[in-house]
């Protein structure tokens, strides 16, 4: 019974192993598009969003944004920057990553909130992208 359950064990970790592998490899492609970027986090069929076209949404819809962190408001808010705008997005603390910067660009999925004209995101998932999307994208420059 006990060397059942050890390979049962080592037969998870196996299978766990190689689907982190993929996805680690994956993610270290050498392909840099968005739609690229879009795969990587298994949302392929999902078009990117730009600010300007936010305050178009309703609540609650899912919208998928690119672009820059260029500001910390403090409590789990910031202001993201695509090439079109700005916009409040709330971030928890445990999606946020240390890494960063008004420099680094990132993907969010996140939902709509609104509250009467005014249009903000609630982040539901975000991604650090390669380092040469993002010096070559950077709108701060």
């Amino acid at each position: 019974m006990k060397y059942r359950i050890l390979a049962c064990l080592a037969l998870a970790g196996l299978v766990y192993g190689g689907a982190a592998s993929a996805m680690n490899n994956a993610a270290h492609s050498d392909s840099h598009t968005p739609a690229a970027q879009q795969m990587m986090s298994g949302n392929s069929a999902k078009p990117l969003s730009k600010v300007s076209e936010l305050n178009g949404k309703n609540d609650d819809d899912m919208v998928y944004v690119q672009g820059f962190i260029v500001q910390n408001l403090g409590d789990d808010m910031y202001v993201f920057q695509d090439q079109s705008g700005t916009i409040n997005v709330e971030i928890d603390d445990d999606l946020m990553q240390n890494a960063v910067t008004p420099n680094t660009m990132v993907w969010i999925a996140a939902t709509v909130d609104k509250e009467g004209q005014i249009t903000s995101l609630d982040a539901e998932e975000i991604q650090i992208l390669p380092a040469n999307e993002n010096t070559a994208n950077n709108t701060n420059n």
